[in-house]
């Protein structure tokens, strides 16, 4: 059997779920489902906040709904502190579970997209980072394009949503606050399946390949070329991977009701017409995260590339880089932890 660095590790996923747009189809077609088999075919334990375990003696501690509403504490919220301190210790379960997750796992895959406010997931990360273990940190690129019925605007209008918080992004870049909490190194522009139709049932397939393939260096860099190759070659032969098989509802699991409200939302004008991940919109990612997961597995973990400054001989600052091991994921290797 080809080894697998990753085998027996747990991840977290950790990403918005209160102001997403549907709840329903986040939980069932969101970025967590679609990765949750990959990862479980590398043999990773996933913790995903829409699948939280069971807990001995509380089956619904802390859970989640797909039908969730602030409904009941819009009424006197501002004006009566008792609805504010049930509406603390209302949400204190899911607090605690999801942080309890993240304890738990070994390295966490985050999704930022600098338009979709998200709380919770900047406390996870910073958790995770106080504990000293690698986040995976997706940004997507945030188009007005991406929207037709924001493109169609006039510019005038397009300048004053800024103010109302719908700012673009094309490049996905993520705030610097979070290049200081998890490190350049672990920014990724997406998964490696934005380009791909992924409500088609040969999904998984074309997924694979396309990862190895899309990320295929030019041959003038040797270095990364050897690096790719070995990949390639590791993922053919790790039979698990090639063995995945489907589409995205056909590795999912419904709790009661779920399947029907489901079937509904799919049958909406809206969701007929997406065939792609992200808003509808193709892109290839720069920095693919699948393809850094398919490396670490495959025994080459990158190098961390280190900004050093020190003085010159005029007394200026100046600044070198080196590459240095990245040790956060040896630890997971080793066979007495």
């Amino acid at each position: 059997m080809t080894s697998n660095l990753l085998e027996g590790t747990r991840a977290y996923l950790s990403g918005p779920m209160d102001f997403v747009g549907s709840r329903i189809i986040e939980k069932f077609l969101g970025w967590r489902a679609i990765i949750s088999p990959i990862l479980k075919t590398l043999k990773i334990t996933v913790l995903d906040p829409w699948n939280k375990p069971i807990i001995k003696g509380h089956k619904n501690y802390g859970r989640e709904g797909v039908v969730y509403s602030k409904e009941e504490y819009r009424k006197d919220f501002w004006t009566n502190k008792k609805t504010r301190a049930r509406f603390e210790t209302d949400f204190w379960e899911t607090v605690h579970i999801d942080l309890r997750m993240v304890d738990l796992a070994d390295f966490v895959i985050t999704f930022v997209p600098t338009n979709i406010y998200s709380v919770g997931t900047v406390h996870e990360v910073v958790t995770a980072r106080l504990q000293m273990k690698p986040v995976l940190m997706i940004s997507p690129p945030v188009k007005y394009e991406f929207f037709p019925e924001i493109n169609c605007l006039s510019d005038e209008t397009k300048e004053v949503l800024k103010f109302y918080g719908l700012k673009e992004n094309p490049k996905g870049i993520p705030s610097q606050w979070y290049g200081n909490i998890v490190g350049g190194h672990y920014f990724f522009d997406g998964f490696g399946f934005e380009n791909l139709k992924f409500k088609e049932t040969n999904f998984y397939e074309n997924l694979i390949d396309t990862v190895i393939e899309e990320n295929k260096p030019k041959r003038e860099n040797e270095e990364e070329y050897e690096h790719w190759k070995q990949v390639k070659e590791w993922v053919n032969n790790y039979e698990p991977l090639q063995d995945l098989r489907g589409s995205v509802l056909d590795n999912v699991n419904f709790e009661e009701g779920e399947e029907k409200l489901l079937e509904e939302q799919l049958e909406t004008e809206k969701e007929q017409a997406r065939k792609y991940f992200w808003y509808n919109s193709a892109y290839k990612p720069h920095r693919p995260v699948l393809y850094e997961l398919f490396k670490i597995a495959s025994g080459y973990i990158p190098p961390r590339l280190q900004v050093l400054s020190h003085l010159d001989d005029n007394g200026e600052i100046t600044y070198e880089s080196i590459e240095v091991t990245d040790d956060s994921w040896l630890l997971m290797s080793h066979e007495d932890l």
